[in-house]
């Protein structure tokens, strides 16, 4: 027969107590922090799916964050082609009226001073800042792609792309507007018009008091127009497939967040259960513990 000595009973029931604290205060800490897995001891597959979780999480708010970045940027551009539009439309009107046979020298000059200030509107929606960058540039966003006397500072005949980012696990999208496209004479395309030259055009045959060469500039300046309106139709469509992105990957973030709360995120009533059970077996480990140790030594 075995005989379970006095110390041995008291060092069960210490132990007892200690186990019963240990999961006490674990019972505890899930109840108030509401978190199952709180370190990846608790549970080491769950919390290594967790961290995957929040990786994948992380890439797909890297994402919007790009996307809206995107959409700021070809927001800036597409209202500075709504106002070029406008200024063609002016200046065709201009030249519509000053071709008119009953028009004088005088009203033509008035007129070209008119276009003059049109040229250079045009240049400045031309070099159209976002915050640091200039929208319509090439590769050095941060020097403005026109300058005044001398054109395009970029080949435009080179560079006609746009910048791409990455948008989503395996989609890049377009975030920006050609000037090449929108503003500029490209060899390759032998309808293209430059266009700031031919408000300045308009302006000198206006000043000439050149009723023909009036009349051919209507033509030009809407070739102008109808060039700057499809760069204007491309980055709406490019607006709308960063919204798209940015849509897929907002659901990405919330399906992220889901399952991972659904790992490491504790049932309330049952981490509430729990913790009633806990007490209940510390009460009952102090209650058996001072019968055996005595309520003295217990409380020392």
């Amino acid at each position: 027969m075995i005989r379970v000595t006095q110390s041995q009973q008291s060092g069960i029931a210490l132990q007892s107590i200690a186990t019963a604290r240990a999961r006490l205060q674990q019972a505890q800490q899930v109840a108030m922090s509401g978190q199952r897995v709180a370190k990846p001891s608790d549970d080491p597959a769950a919390a290594a799916r967790n961290r995957l979780l929040g990786e994948l999480g992380n890439r797909a708010a890297s994402h919007r964050t790009t996307a809206q970045y995107g959409r700021s940027r070809l927001e800036s551009a597409e209202q500075a082609l709504g106002e070029a539009g406008n200024v063609l439309v002016r200046a065709r009107q201009l030249a519509t009226a000053m071709a008119n046979d009953t028009m004088s020298a005088s009203e033509r000059a008035a007129a070209a001073a008119e276009v003059s200030q049109l040229r250079r509107a045009m240049v400045d929606l031309v070099n159209t800042e976002h915050g640091q960058e200039h929208v319509f540039a090439a590769i050095a966003t941060d020097s403005p792609p026109y300058t005044d006397g001398t054109g395009f500072t970029y080949d435009v005949d080179t560079y006609t792309a746009v910048r791409e980012v990455e948008v989503g696990t395996t989609q890049r999208l377009e975030i920006g507007s050609s000037g090449s496209m929108a503003f500029a004479q490209r060899a390759a395309d032998p309808n293209s018009v430059d266009v700031i030259a031919s408000l300045a055009l308009l302006e000198q045959n206006l000043l000439a008091n050149d009723r023909d060469a009036i009349q051919s500039d209507i033509d030009t300046v809407t070739r102008a127009f109808d060039q700057v309106l499809g760069e204007r139709v491309r980055t709406g469509v490019r607006l709308e497939q960063l919204q798209r992105a940015d849509e897929v990957a907002q659901q990405s973030q919330s399906v992220y967040a889901r399952l991972s709360s659904e790992l490491v995120d504790a049932d309330a009533a049952e981490a509430f259960s729990r913790l009633s059970l806990a007490e209940y077996t510390m009460q009952a480990a102090v209650t058996v513990a001072s019968r055996v140790l005595g309520p003295s030594l217990l409380n020392m």
